[in-house]
């Protein structure tokens, strides 16, 4: 191996006769310290071979630590990123999450301008989200969300995310608190996204614990955003952007709808309530199309009032603090009145 021949190369064969999906499975794990070819050839007696490449993007020209390549040679066959999902997103239950660009620049804390532009547009789908399909033909991923750049926490003890450490060109902020500073960088991958889909699906079951996963997967599929970027998708969603990008506040909103503790007469106004359950300190959101006064009534579940008051509302969205800590734990209707009908919301005091 190398220029010179003297570089040793490591090969391990990792084999299993069937894994979950009923098919056998090879892995080929190759070390080396220099840069060379190594001709690799694959065959069976019947069916189809699948080979993918572990993917590496940081310091590598071409995105990949390893890549198939024909370098024009007969029989040889040069890869390509379909269906390079992991074995993780495979469950059927699991919601797989792309990552699109909703940031491409920003300035360090040392005042350098930093720019992924030439690598992805604003907006676009990232060169690393996983592409589908599965093996079986399921379309995948199944929702986008940002995965380049987000601003997020770093820890403490991380010297390499200090305005003089080795990652100083991530570190956008800081923090001192009790006399230690903290520091905030930019943090990028479908590493990223999967915890932004997971805070709204968090929110999600805030506003609606009894949602089954089912009922959430189907959710943030209907309530997923197309824009320019994503283009017109099919029902069924497809291969880079799933059903498009994650809409964390139509989301919350279908999950609440979805909860059979709601109720209204007259024009529905658009009213919420959160956290639901709770224990007793709750916020009602009402979004009025004009300055008026409600009518806000809690009752017990036996129907007795617990307390009522007069809530004069601005045109737009209109949020009021709630303290019922002093009530028995149990379950509350909170009703608000307008001029053009009511909502009732029924809570759990935990």
């Amino acid at each position: 191996m190398g220029a010179n021949g003297l570089d040793t190369c490591f090969v391990e064969f990792i084999t299993s006769s069937a894994e979950f999906n009923d098919k056998p499975r090879m892995t080929l794990n190759i070390w080396n310290k220099s840069t060379d070819s190594i001709n690799v050839s694959l065959s069976g007696t019947s069916g189809s071979i699948d080979a993918w490449d572990e993917y590496y993007y940081y310091g590598y020209k071409y995105g990949y630590q390893s890549a198939f390549e024909s370098l024009g040679m007969a029989g040889k066959v040069t890869g390509n990123t379909i269906s390079t999902v992991s074995d993780m997103g495979s469950a059927k239950s699991v919601l797989l999450v792309g990552a699109y660009a909703s940031k491409v620049a920003f300035t360090d804390i040392n005042g350098s301008a930093r720019s992924y532009s030439g690598y992805v547009a604003r907006n676009n789908i990232v060169p690393f989200s996983s592409r589908g399909p599965m093996a079986d033909g399921r379309i995948k991923p199944d929702i986008a969300a940002p995965g380049l750049t987000l601003e997020t926490s770093v820890s403490s003890f991380a010297t390499a995310y200090t305005p003089t450490g080795s990652s100083s060109n991530q570190v956008v902020h800081s923090f001192m608190f009790n006399g230690k500073t903290y520091y905030y960088g930019e943090f990028i991958g479908t590493s990223a996204s999967s915890p932004v889909a997971a805070g709204i699906l968090g929110l999600m079951l805030q506003a609606n614990p009894r949602l089954t996963p089912t009922q959430a997967n189907t959710i943030i599929k209907q309530t997923a955003i197309q824009d320019n970027f994503t283009g017109a998708l099919p029902a069924a969603g497809n291969n880079d952007w799933g059903h498009g990008k994650i809409n964390a506040y139509a989301a919350v909103k279908a999950a609440l709808a979805a909860n059979s503790v709601q109720s209204y007469t007259g024009i529905k106004p658009e009213c919420s309530l959160y956290p639901n359950p709770n224990n007793g300190l709750l916020t009602v959101k009402y979004k009025s199309s004009k300055a008026e006064t409600l009518s806000v009534s809690v009752f017990n579940v036996a129907g007795s009032l617990v307390s009522t008051f007069v809530w004069n509302v601005n045109k737009g969205d209109n949020l009021k603090q709630l303290d019922l800590s002093g009530v028995a734990k149990g379950l509350y209707t909170v009703k608000v009145a307008g001029s053009t009908g009511y909502t009732s919301i029924k809570t759990l005091v935990e």
